[in-house]
């Protein structure tokens, strides 16, 4: 019960989180001190924020490119009342301070990659409610690079996964990566012809309409919907006479092509991430693992929405793996003042680290923790060259081969 004699919380605070003083091995002035960076503020980051907020986090860091779409407001509940096209990561901080006065909430309206690269390396754990393969692989990235915890989640239909990554002692993203879903579409100038498959014919009277109407298909007006649909099932008795008429439901799935969600799965799942994100800052700030709350889940969980049932599978390490694995290109973190020159930072670490250099063809060093990647000139300080506090680099071309990374701490 030592929340409720706690001097770094305030009156106020007490009251409201009282219940949860009395929960078991609960630490609210862990909670307090802690930050989480949530990635994707959609159908999962929304419940997430909001979960986190509610039992008093700290610190959220949300980032999200996207805008409110009025289809976003039947499962997400922090844009009620926002107006559509608002940045999400906005508007949902803005109602996150409304809820909880207590705590600090950042919000960046970027791709994870712009986001300054000092924060990856201060929050205490990443998660992700990504709906990109791009996306999770570039957070999957910056989880390994700065040990940090990620917990990932996603969900299909009324099915979700969730799994928590722990750099080094379970499987990163990357030791089995995620394939992209096959989409069964092709660009309009490889639809000329007879079709090769059957969804093609939904595509060649997709074509049709917009040919003939010069605008896309609107779905929500039935008679659009219904022209394609016959043009789709004229060429399918023709060249698939076998196959069942095209359903209106079929059609607009492949001509508006959105994954279909509900806000029951997206809660379940959501709330299994913020528990194992609770669990996971508790642990990281309690001394004794005996005294830490509960168990983190390091294996891969599935969740049947039908059904109600819950089924687990273990994710051993790739020793293969290349971000990861034993053959992993090594990360180095240096403490460097701004105005250093590169050309003698490089020359510093390749002889405290044994890379050999040949001096006719130096090494070569890259961009990677931005949208804007590109090579560095070696003819420059640090500052000059725009490196951030934190960020990595990857350093190429080393005499033997070799590559690395290199993690810059800046320092005046």
């Amino acid at each position: 019960m030592s929340n409720f004699t706690s001097k770094t919380l305030s009156k106020e605070e007490k009251r409201r989180f009282d219940r949860q003083f009395r929960l078991p091995g609960w630490n609210q002035e862990i909670l307090k001190q802690s930050s989480v960076l949530i990635a994707g503020i959609g159908g999962l980051g929304v419940e997430i924020a909001k979960n986190l907020a509610m039992v008093g986090v700290g610190h959220l860091v949300l980032v999200d490119l996207d805008t409110i779409e009025y289809s976003n407001l039947n499962r997400q509940i922090l844009f009620i009342g926002a107006p559509e096209g608002a940045p999400k990561a906005e508007m949902a901080a803005k109602k996150l301070r409304e809820l909880n006065p207590f705590i600090k909430v950042d919000a960046f309206n970027c791709p994870l990659q712009d986001v300054p690269p000092h924060i990856y390396s201060e929050v205490d754990l990443y998660i992700g409610g990504l709906d990109s393969i791009e996306a999770r692989s570039e957070l999957n990235r910056r989880a390994v690079h700065n040990k940090k915890f990620l917990i990932d989640a996603g969900t299909a239909v009324y099915n979700g996964h969730a799994y928590v990554v722990s750099p080094f002692n379970n499987a990163c993203l990357e030791c089995d990566p995620l394939t992209e879903r096959a989409q069964d579409q092709l660009g309009a100038c490889t639809l000329v012809g007879k079709p090769r498959r059957p969804a093609h014919c939904i595509l060649k009277g997709q074509l049709h309409f917009e040919q003939k109407k010069g605008r896309p298909v609107n779905i929500l007006h039935s008679n659009e919907v219904q022209e394609v649909v016959a043009y789709a099932n004229k060429l399918l008795r023709k060249h698939f006479p076998r196959e069942d008429p095209f359903s209106v439901n079929q059609v607009i799935q492949i001509i508006d092509n959105h994954e279909p969600t509900v806000i029951t799965i997206n809660c379940v799942m959501a709330s299994i991430q913020s528990q194992e994100a609770v669990k996971i800052l508790h642990h990281l700030r309690t001394p004794k693992t005996e005294d830490s709350l509960g168990s983190i889940q390091l294996n891969y969980l599935i969740y049947n929405g039908l059904t109600g049932k819950f089924y687990e599978i273990e994710k051993p390490r790739n020793p293969k793996c290349e971000m990861c694995g034993e053959r992993r290109t090594p990360i180095y973190r240096i403490k460097v003042k701004k105005k250093y020159p590169l050309v003698q930072l490089i020359k510093r670490f390749s002889e405290d680290k044994k890379y050999p250099i040949d001096s006719e063809f130096p090494p070569t060093i890259f961009k990677i923790d931005s949208s804007e990647l590109g090579e560095i000139s070696l003819e420059q300080t640090v500052s000059k060259a725009g490196i951030k506090d934190c960020e990595t680099v990857l350093v190429t071309g080393f005499d033997d081969g070799s590559q690395v990374y290199l993690t810059l701490k800046l320092d005046g």
